[in-house]
């Protein structure tokens, strides 16, 4: 396994950068969604920062887009140096020497720029009349508020493998912000991304992704499909996890939470699905009562697991991080968790 270790001064991102190591691991451009503010490039000048070591200028390409954005801003310009000097004609794409390129805001840009962009995202190849110059890219991220109700069938959006929904810091966690120093606030991760002995290392059981697939088959192109047996391999490596576990994240990073669900009750021991059934309850409740009932019944649960011995200790943190995740929700809770952390 090839470690990383990533610095950051932004909260609640290490999903974010699993998912962006994932990309980089399986060669393939990732579509981050996010509402403004949430920090969606920050998190990728950190990851790249850890990746690259330090970020040079032809390391990161990285393009703000709007309508008016034109395809030469891709493409790039005539070399007028080399044109002059030595009476070449020649493009300078500053695009295809980057290690990392950022398309910010793709949503908003024209089907002329989303066209320029195909070859290098599909082929890693830029198409620039008869001339095709390969390009060096090992994360492909682009970023965008929502996707288009109108634009969701195009077959542009079919290109990102994998999107992943950056949200934004509960009140909750905003005040743990402040309390940790604010923007003096730094944190660092250890993050993993498979060689190619951790992958060939790696045998998937056929009937389990015949169940994936099966989940899968009709909301996915058959380009899309093809990955889905190196991308089970990569999810369990980088987030190390078991082959059930993999399946199940690899089919949420694929179409959703609510087809995960769907095969989770098909690989999950029922134990450990009562658990999550239950945490998913957690974020219902309207009132404390409910809550205590809830987390009464969660205790249990957790505890009947846990003695059948089917917990992992990254069952359990991935079990904590789920319960923070439904009590934000909960506004009732809210006031009291704020109080506690403006006293301490």
């Amino acid at each position: 396994m090839i470690k990383r270790e990533i610095s950051t001064n932004l909260m609640k991102k290490l999903e974010t950068f699993k998912v962006m190591a994932l990309g980089e691991a399986v060669n393939t451009p990732i579509l981050l969604i996010g509402p403004p503010g949430v920090a969606k490039t920050a998190a990728v000048i950190d990851f790249a920062t850890a990746s690259l070591g330090s970020i040079g200028n032809d390391d990161m390409f990285l393009l703000e887009t709007d309508e008016g954005t034109r395809s030469n801003a891709v493409k790039g310009n005539v070399d007028l140096e080399a044109l002059t000097t030595t009476n070449k004609y020649k493009i300078d794409s500053p695009i295809t020497s980057a290690k990392v390129v950022v398309i910010n805001e793709i949503d908003k840009a024209s089907a002329s720029l989303r066209n320029s962009l195909l070859g290098i995202m599909n082929e890693k190849v830029l198409f620039n009349g008869k001339e095709k110059i390969d390009c060096q890219w090992s994360n492909f991220i682009a970023t965008c508020n929502e996707i288009p109700d109108d634009e969701k069938d195009s077959p542009f959006w079919d290109r990102f493998l994998i999107t992943h929904e950056v949200g934004r810091l509960s009140r909750t966690d905003m005040l743990k912000y402040y309390a940790k120093g604010g923007k003096a606030f730094k944190q660092k991760h250890k993050i993993q991304l498979p060689e190619q002995t951790d992958i060939d290392a790696i045998t998937l059981d056929p009937d389990k992704l015949r169940k994936v697939l099966d989940k899968t088959h009709d909301k996915l192109s058959d380009r899309a499909l093809s990955f889905l047996p190196v991308l089970v391999k990569n999810v369990m490596c980088v987030w190390g996890m078991s082959q059930n576990k993999a399946l199940i994240k690899t089919t949420e990073l694929l179409v959703g939470k609510a087809a995960a669900k769907e095969l989770a009750a098909v690989l999950v021991d029922p134990k450990i699905r009562a658990i999550y059934d239950i945490i998913d309850a957690i974020g219902q409740c309207m009132t404390n009562s409910e809550y205590n009932v809830q987390y009464d019944r969660l205790d249990n649960a957790f505890k009947e697991a846990e003695s059948a011995n089917l917990i992992t200790e990254d069952d359990a943190e991935d079990m904590k991080d789920r319960v923070s995740a439904e009590e934000a929700k909960l506004d009732f809770l809210k006031t009291d968790d704020e109080e506690q952390i403006l006293n301490s």
